[in-house]
């Protein structure tokens, strides 16, 4: 078996894959392992960085996402109020 860290356009691992054959492909960068902790990470000079380059999404908020947003803010506030001696 190969493993591969699938790399984006900024060298930044987005999947890792298990092959039965090798690959030459300028994005496929061969590893050890089936190590999904390179997810995100960058590989630069044949290193990997510390830190993770999660993407950002820019799409708007479901109907779902936002009462949960509404219910983690109530959920603080009542916090609050219960561990300030508000109630």
């Amino acid at each position: 078996m190969y493993f591969y860290a699938q790399l984006d356009e900024n060298n930044i691992c987005i999947g890792i894959s298990q092959l039965s054959g090798q690959v030459e492909a300028s994005n496929m960068v061969p590893i050890d392992n089936l190590d999904i902790d390179k997810i995100w990470r960058k590989y630069e000079n044949g290193q990997w960085s510390v830190e993770k380059y999660e993407p950002q999404t820019t799409a708007p908020l479901t109907e779902f996402e936002q009462m949960q947003q509404q219910l983690q803010l109530m959920q603080l506030a009542l916090d609050e109020l219960i561990l300030g001696g508000g109630l």
